[in-house]
């Protein structure tokens, strides 16, 4: 039986390595270290249909907070069951999150793009279907301009 964490963490992975400008992905807990500079940590729900809650932990707030040494950033991969994956910045997690426990709510509309919320209140613009894997790669390609 396959665990659902496996599967949820795969489905968000694979989408990463089909990207070209993936050059490696390896295991680095509590997530996955992606080209050797962001450190992606996945959190998932089974829920079929919006909105969708993900609960965090002191430890997973504190993961969000602290880069590891030689880690450029860390962002977060919200699996939304099979209806795909919200990504936010790790800073704006924590704005959410007020730097506490608690939870942040995504939502989407058919056709529609990620709404985020959390006790702190909403992010001001609404998050692209397709941000993940985008997210990963995105300083990466400023650095090389």
């Amino acid at each position: 039986m396959i665990d659902k964490a496996d599967f949820y963490h795969g489905a968000a992975l694979a989408k990463a390595l089909d990207d070209p400008r993936c050059r490696d992905v390896a295991r680095c807990p509590p997530g996955y270290l992606v080209n050797d500079a962001v450190l992606a940590l996945i959190k998932y729900t089974t829920k079929s249909h919006s909105p969708w809650q993900f609960t965090f932990t002191t430890e997973d707030v504190a993961r969000l907070q602290h880069c590891p040494d030689g880690v450029d950033r860390v962002v977060l991969a919200l699996v939304c069951a099979g209806d795909g994956i919200c990504t936010i910045s790790a800073d704006a997690a924590c704005a959410l999150l007020e730097d506490s426990a608690a939870w942040i709510g995504v939502r989407r509309k058919f056709r529609g793009w990620y709404g985020v919320s959390g006790p702190a209140g909403r992010l001001e613009t609404k998050v692209a279907i397709k941000r993940w894997p985008e997210i990963l790669f995105q300083d990466e390609e400023n650095s090389h301009e």
